[in-house]
């Protein structure tokens, strides 16, 4: 009698098999044959205009930061706001203030920044949250 019973799931599970569809048959509606499939052409991706660096960042701006990588040293500021790696002055809404790279990253300008963990310390900002600062051009 357990036998039995041990080999009724094994035999349900056998006789459920006929109604799963064979991927590989003439007749499955779900992949249509080779032939069937027509090719798109993809239209070109514009090129998007170089914006000079005084342009994106002309006298000061306000960016919202998080901690960059933090095993990349040094005093440095990830962000959409330049186009070409360049000097800049860093305040926080604490009074914290450093000058350090700014380096360009992709995106736009209203997007986030990434600050290296020394610069996140030299503010004083705490290493766990965004921190809204104030980008100068270093004088």
């Amino acid at each position: 009698m357990r036998l039995f019973i041990l080999s009724l799931p094994a035999v349900s599970l056998l006789s459920a098999c006929n109604l799963i569809p064979d991927r590989f048959s003439d007749d499955n509606p779900v992949i249509p044959p080779a032939e069937e499939v027509e090719a798109v052409a993809l239209d070109p991706v514009e090129a998007v205009p170089e914006v000079t660096p005084d342009v994106m960042f002309s006298g000061s701006a306000t960016t919202i930061a998080g901690l960059g990588d933090p095993t990349v040293p040094g005093l440095w500021m990830e962000t959409p706001l330049v186009t070409t790696e360049q000097m800049a002055r860093v305040r926080s809404a604490t009074g914290g203030n450093v000058t350090l790279t700014l380096r360009p990253i992709a995106g736009e300008a209203s997007a986030g920044s990434r600050l290296s963990i020394d610069a996140m310390r030299a503010l004083g900002a705490p290493l766990t949250e965004l921190v809204e600062l104030k980008v100068s051009a270093a004088s």
